[in-house]
């Protein structure tokens, strides 16, 4: 520090270095997202030409609401794929979810007893049956996860005989999946709150930083003192627990519970955690990129229903679409490296 209280040259040096990298770093962090970006933008423009009642403030709340169940399992699959592993077993575990409301709703169990209680077996289904085995024993992930993905379907099929149980008479249970507050469904509120909670957790914590740490190089986290098994272990339990939790969601919102609610639900969230950047790998990806991956799938379909395109037609032309925006995606990486 000189004596007029302006720093020292030696001291400037580095603060100048670290003003000269923000630009850079928040370059980097935006073109993280140009491709799902690029596309987003082309199927909006193009949707809103095609049909003007698409860019209306209701048809997007619409998108949010539709959107909400996906949006939660994928911020839980988002925790495993950034510690390296995968869950198969998300729509087994809603579907069972969904089951286990009906049947406590049944024998007397109060809407958020019930909730409650579904919500600590899945943590505890993801610990026991998916995190343990596949951290601790080192077996297979998507064997394990597929296999309980199976099993979850299955005791749902036993449970209620492959029928639907409705759940029309529990009112509060309705309120929740599909009331709200004006024009904003509780739905958007709750998938919106945890998707803050889930990027405030892996960017501003300690453990968010071992998540990043375990899925970028679990031997160097290792060796740094992370608890490498428990961290993957707690990744799979936040995956079920909100799988179970969506399970809730999705039986208020279709006032019934079913085994064979959201079947492939998995693979959409899959789907949009990926296109959004995070890593297969494991140690690369962002909760805001798997907003913009759910939101992409949900403006996508939205659009095509709302131009009556043919269901068959549908899935060829999401695969597309994709296709195309992972092709955007890896050009631009490579453009970048």
């Amino acid at each position: 520090m000189r004596p007029d209280g302006a720093p020292a040259a030696g001291a400037a040096i580095p603060e100048r270095r670290r003003l000269a990298g923000q630009p850079r770093r928040l370059r980097e962090a935006t073109l993280q997202y140009v491709g799902v970006l690029t596309v987003l933008l082309i199927l909006i423009v193009l949707f809103s030409i095609l049909q003007p009642q698409f860019h209306t403030w209701t048809n997007l709340l619409n998108i949010l609401q539709t959107n909400a169940v996906l949006m939660i399992v994928s911020v839980g699959l988002t925790f495993v794929l950034l510690v390296g592993g995968f869950d198969l077993s998300i729509g087994g575990v809603l579907a069972l979810s969904g089951v286990f409301i009906a049947e406590l709703l049944r024998h007397g169990v109060g809407t958020i007893g019930s909730m409650l209680v579904v919500l600590v077996g899945g943590i505890l289904l993801g610990i026991v049956f998916n995190g343990y085995p596949i951290s601790r024993l080192g077996a297979n992930f998507f064997m394990v996860t597929l296999g309980v993905s199976f099993a979850t379907r299955g005791v749902a099929l036993v449970i209620t005989n492959g029928e639907s149980k409705g759940l029309y008479d529990h009112k509060l249970l309705r309120d929740i999946g599909n009331g709200g507050v004006g024009e904003f469904g509780y739905l958007i509120f709750i998938s919106l709150g945890i998707l803050l909670a889930g990027t405030l957790v892996t960017r501003y914590t300690g453990y968010g930083r071992m998540i990043y740490a375990v899925g970028g190089n679990s031997e160097a986290a290792r060796l740094a003192g992370i608890n490498v098994v428990w961290i993957r272990i707690s990744a799979y339990a936040i995956s079920a627990g909100l799988a179970a939790f969506a399970g809730f969601l999705e039986a208020g919102r279709l006032a019934a519970a079913a085994p064979d609610t959201d079947t492939g639900i998995e693979f959409t969230a899959a789907a949009a955690v990926l296109l959004g950047g995070t890593s297969f790998v494991g140690g690369v990806g962002t909760m805001f990129g798997t907003f913009l991956g759910v939101l992409f799938l949900g403006v996508l379909q939205n659009g095509l229903i709302i131009e009556s395109i043919s269901v068959y037609w549908q899935g060829v032309i999401t695969g597309a679409v994709l296709f195309a925006s992972v092709l955007i995606d890896r050009f631009r990486r490579g453009r970048m490296a």
